[in-house]
């Protein structure tokens, strides 16, 4: 009977950072449980560059150090010098994460379920197969929920006539101004004619591909781009609410990624948070880390509470820009805001 060293039940990016962060290094053998094909999956995480994230600076795709945020009547600019918003592709993060000194399985099968026996843990797969492992890291995660608010998004990889797109400067929000609804589209100018174009929504439930299809065109025909070559489509759900999973029972069960509570409701924000949990878990003797601090998961509370309750159509994030430096605002996106800045963020909600 082979006893792996782990098993990781998601190869999602979370499930990749545990073994590139956690195992990477070692000569220890890893399972991993993928029912879907990673191979066809590419999207892109975006983030400010935190001092966690420095370590993969080298495989950052794109860096921008000036972002704006606004609709038709209002264009906030904010810069940064020392942090950069970035972003990494699925792709190049699953090709970094795969290339270890470890040896990884990859099982294309779903977890049924998992328990411990002695002193490892038996797990069952939807074939009624058994393997088993020492410590399980879970990603497995609940996107919607009755009632809750999703980010939900569909982006589309362009290409376009030369010069059209100032790539030094990314797009993070722009309102459009729909009746009853919070609608943005995120604009990724990878180069002067190549860019992520994506219409992104929050609400409680998400829409047919073409409700966001139809939203890209209407931008594009608002900047006078009436041509272009579609080169590949992203598309996803994340949570707006707190994962409800409680800490594990057993102390080699880890919750990981979404399910562990790296993500940040309020912003959708997830990848670099999932980074920063493992690297906790790395240097933790516990089966639990808090990426987020009781403040900032409060004020996270309290503003979702309004979104889920009020009609939003963007002005409360643009007053938000207003009254922000660039730093101070991506200080509150990626959970590090003092508290002066908290009490600006307080002071600029309705």
């Amino acid at each position: 009977m082979k006893i792996y060293k782990a098993a990781i039940i998601g190869l999602g990016p979370s499930g990749l950072a545990v073994n590139k962060i956690l195992y990477g290094d070692s000569s220890n053998e890893v399972i991993a449980f993928e029912n879907e094909d990673i191979n066809k999956r590419n999207n892109y995480f975006g983030f400010w560059l935190t001092d966690w994230m420095k370590p993969f600076e080298n495989i950052i795709e794109k860096k921008w150090y000036q972002w704006t945020i606004g609709n038709k009547n209002t264009n906030i600019i904010h810069t940064s010098s020392n942090k950069p918003y970035c972003v990494i592709s699925f792709k190049t993060w699953k090709n970094f994460c795969l290339h270890t000194k470890n040896k990884l399985e990859i099982k294309n099968k779903k977890v049924a379920k998992y328990f411990p026996v002695k002193n490892y843990f038996k797990v069952i797969t939807d074939d009624n197969t058994e393997y088993y492992a020492e410590k399980i890291y879970d990603s497995r995660s609940t996107k919607e929920k009755k009632g809750e608010l999703l980010q939900h998004f569909y982006g589309i990889n362009i290409t376009v006539a030369d010069n059209t797109f100032n790539e030094n400067e990314l797009t993070l929000m722009y309102f459009t101004g729909e009746k009853n609804l919070l609608h943005f589209m995120y604009i990724l100018p990878f180069s002067h004619n190549k860019a992520l174009v994506e219409s992104t929504v929050f609400s409680k439930k998400v829409f047919k591909n073409s409700w966001y299809r139809q939203k890209i065109n209407d931008y594009l025909v608002l900047k006078n781009i009436n041509e272009f070559k579609e080169n590949s489509v992203e598309q996803g759900v994340i949570p707006m609410f707190f994962a409800e999973e409680k800490k594990p029972a057993y102390s080699n069960v880890f919750n990981i990624g979404i399910r562990g509570g790296a993500c940040k409701p309020s912003t959708g924000y997830a990848f670099s948070f999932l980074i920063k949990q493992i690297q906790l878990l790395k240097n933790s003797k516990k089966n639990y880390v808090n990426i987020h601090k009781f403040l900032d998961k409060k004020m996270d509370r309290i503003f979702i509470n309004f979104l889920k309750n009020n009609k939003e159509d963007g002005q409360s994030f643009i007053k938000l820009a207003s009254n922000l430096s660039g730093h101070e605002f991506l200080s509150f996106m990626m959970g590090e805001s003092n508290l002066l800045t908290k009490l600006k963020i307080i002071n600029s909600m309705p």
